[in-house]
């Protein structure tokens, strides 16, 4: 069973983790831990579109660098995290383009895994004023999603 986590470090997704352990043998999951982070410029086009504004540098390219570096960590923690429960696990970032749960079913779809699975709440920030990433990906999947609260089990 191929199955992707969408990983971001929240208590959320850290349960997804050990929800899956809990019902199917890890041992016969091969697991893709994904995180996708935000460039600057549409964090910024983002935060506009809902009243609020900050300062974008000219270049943004060093700040993006350092924010793709920093997911591509916690990517590798999530898949070491995965690694713990037993998974056969790989760490992957990708830049968000448009909506991160958007680009969370893009991946699922590339990668033709068997089931998403995700946190019920994550690490938002103004995605928050957006809507839940759970719900967009439950709607709009064309496989299979489970989606964990952060106080699992309870």
């Amino acid at each position: 069973m191929n199955v992707l986590f969408a990983y971001d470090g929240s208590k959320s997704a850290d349960a997804a983790l050990a929800a899956v352990a809990a019902i199917v043998d890890p041992h016969t999951v091969e697991a893709v831990v994904l995180c996708v982070w935000e460039p600057l410029t549409l964090q910024a086009l983002r935060a506009e579109r809902f009243g609020d504004w900050f300062a974008v540098p000219l270049d943004v390219t060093e700040l993006d660098e350092q924010t793709e570096k920093q997911a591509e960590l916690l990517a590798e923690q999530g898949a070491r995290a995965a690694r713990e429960h037993g998974y056969d696990a790989r760490g992957i970032s990708v830049a968000d383009k448009e909506h991160v749960a958007d680009t969370i079913l893009a991946t699922a779809d590339e990668l033709e895994v068997d089931l998403i699975v995700l946190g019920a709440r994550g690490l938002a920030g103004v995605r928050a004023y957006l809507g839940s990433v759970s719900n967009h990906v439950i709607q709009h999947a064309q496989r299979p999603v489970l989606v964990v609260p952060a106080k699992w089990p309870s």
